[in-house]
């Protein structure tokens, strides 16, 4: 994991392709999961623990997911994703606290996607952009996520997460 981790700088989806499991992440994120991970400084000192519980249910061809986070600090967000393929690797989205169409790409057991986060509605100069690299893990129901979080081009912070795909009941 640490390779994948401090190997995305640079590199595209498509550099990925011959890993496997292969990581489908409309099929993923379809029913329950859930993840635990830590946001961390620009220094990479713990900050906060993050964990979040994500619900996906299809509506035509259009994936809703609703996520809750929670931080250690007792905070909370809830975020509305509406997810859709637009080709066998290429998925585009809108969330409630994102800047317009998030584009992503999937190849191999990876997804990326980059996008523009609202941190503070109304207040454009307090957004910042997440750059996310996905990888599904060898049992197909563990994903490891690294989430780079930037402003005006310089690294504020970052998330390690991993998401667990829970049993359908």
């Amino acid at each position: 994991m640490a390779l994948f981790v401090t190997g995305c700088a640079g590199k595209k989806p498509a550099d990925f392709a011959h890993t496997r499991p292969v990581f489908d992440p409309a099929a993923f994120f379809t029913g329950e999961t859930s993840s635990m991970g830590m946001l961390q400084s620009r220094g990479g000192n713990p900050q906060q623990i993050v964990t979040t519980k994500t619900v996906g249910r299809w509506s035509g061809d259009v994936l809703l997911v609703e996520q809750d986070l929670t931080f250690s600090g007792g905070n909370t967000q809830h975020r509305s994703w509406q997810i859709r393929r637009t080709s066998p690797h290429h998925f585009e989205g809108r969330a409630n606290d994102v800047v317009g169409t998030i584009r992503g790409e999937a190849r191999g057991s990876v997804f990326h996607w980059s996008f523009i986060l609202k941190t503070s509605p109304g207040n454009p100069l307090a957004n910042v952009r997440m750059s996310q690299w996905m990888q599904l893990q060898p049992d197909g129901r563990t994903m490891i996520n690294h989430t780079t979080i930037t402003k005006a081009g310089l690294v504020v912070a970052q998330v390690t997460e991993q998401f667990r795909k829970e049993q359908p009941r």
